[in-house]
């Protein structure tokens, strides 16, 4: 018996490789690949959470909740603010300061330019993300016509592992970009948490900005379908501080107890990029590869003379 236990084990193990590549376990297979690839295609591809909160500060503990969705047509997105009166009486209360050459004669023309920036800014946001659909419908579609391809045809496999990792791509990486560029606020942790992109951006540029002694964290981290990014922005509001008193904090920060110190306000926030279960569910596919390999015609004849 133990002479032929190797034989008996050879004609198991070709057995099992030939009924791996019978033609109805690959239609099976391809089947599979068709529906599960379809059905990312038309579910919802990201899901985008961020939690933000005053913690310190005038504004505290206004908190803000945004919840988006993204699929092949649709961008939904819904916000939320809780101690929405803390935020306004905030808001109320500072003064607006800024450069004093803001204000001087060339303001027509810099009216003229912030108009039409953000219009091709936004131009150029809901481009971005429609050139993320369409890339990620066009791969989806080619990964389908290469797994037909494969099946019926003979085409290598490496065509189908080609286009699956294209597809990978736009989901896991053009996507999320794509996203991002459309909502800057998602993507910019140093920016003043008061204060909207643009004037975020003129901000950083200044150093007569409204906020001093600034202090930023940013942390990345894996979790189930995605990732999450903390990220935490303090300083001295000088809004809230007396006139004649500004000069002084923006060279020091003023001393704990001191009514200047009262200033500090800090915002700390989270934001959570997770794909649709149905995106997720696309990583079966090399499992279906590996378990019902495509059968190829010299393939088959090796294993029936065999």
């Amino acid at each position: 018996m133990s002479r032929t236990s190797p034989l008996m084990r050879e004609g198991a193990l070709s057995r099992l490789g030939s009924l791996r590549r019978h033609p109805a376990v690959a239609f099976a297979r391809a089947s599979l690949v068709v529906l599960i690839a379809l059905n990312a295609a038309v579910s919802v591809w990201l899901i985008a959470e961020f939690e933000g909160q005053y913690t310190e500060g005038p504004p505290s503990p206004a908190r803000f909740y945004a919840l988006a969705g993204v699929d092949g047509e649709y961008t939904m997105i819904d916000v939320s603010i809780e101690n929405s009166t803390r935020l306004l009486v905030y808001q109320l209360i500072r003064d607006d300061v800024g450069p004093e050459d803001d204000g001087g004669g060339g303001g027509g023309g810099g009216d003229d330019g912030s108009s039409d920036a953000p219009t091709s800014s936004e131009q150029d946001s809901v481009n971005r993300l429609d050139r993320a659909r369409t890339w990620i419908q066009v791969t989806v579609g080619l990964l389908i016509v290469l797994e037909v391809l494969v099946t019926f045809v003979g085409l290598s496999g490496w065509f189908r592992t080609a286009g699956f990792l294209a597809v990978l791509v736009a989901f896991l990486v053009v996507l999320p970009l794509a996203f991002i560029g459309d909502n800057p606020n998602f993507a910019d942790p140093g920016s003043t948490p008061n204060s909207a992109p643009e004037e975020s951006a003129e901000d950083e540029n200044d150093d007569q900005g409204a906020f001093v002694h600034e202090e930023t964290d940013f942390g990345i981290g894996l979790r189930y379908g995605g990732f999450e990014v903390s990220m935490m922005y303090a300083g001295y509001d000088l809004g809230l501080v007396e006139e004649d008193n500004r000069s002084s904090v923006r060279e020091t920060p003023p001393e704990p107890g001191t009514k200047d110190a009262a200033s500090y306000v800090k915002f700390d926030s989270t934001l959570s990029l997770r794909f649709g279960p149905s995106v997720v569910l696309l990583l079966v596919l090399p499992v279906l590869w590996l378990l019902a390999p495509s059968g190829r015609k010299r393939d088959a004849a090796l294993d029936e003379s065999e």
